[in-house]
């Protein structure tokens, strides 16, 4: 289960959960050579999930499975997202792009434990 506050700044995920989050950026229309970088880590300088997106319907697609997020402790971690047209890639990162666009640290995913769901 994927479920996002009311201000859209927390999206709270069960440990182990598997899925597929759409995000779409209010006011920014994805052209076709459009790349994203979706990063989310421990607080601490860790990366705990990284991966290279996709534009799928105007929305960015960032695949959860099972082994992402089972061994994480519950608490929050913090994510962020760029968004580059004509993308320049660095050790597999989006380092420079025509338009780049990256939110603020106030975004976090929140871990909860699977025994949340009995």
């Amino acid at each position: 289960m994927f479920k996002l506050d009311k201000n859209g700044t927390t999206l709270v995920m069960h440990k182990g959960n598997t899925g597929t989050l759409r995000i779409h950026l209010n006011g920014y229309s994805f052209g076709p050579s459009d790349r994203a970088y979706f990063a989310m880590g421990d607080g601490k300088g860790t990366i705990v999930k990284s991966a290279i997106c996709e534009i799928v319907n105007g929305c960015v697609e960032i695949a959860f499975a099972n082994a992402d997020t089972k061994n994480l402790a519950e608490g929050s971690y913090p994510y962020g997202l760029t968004v580059a047209t004509d993308p320049v890639y660095d050790d597999g990162k989006i380092v420079n792009g025509s338009c780049v666009i990256t939110p603020d640290n106030d975004h976090v995913v929140q871990i909860v434990d699977t025994t949340a769901l009995i």
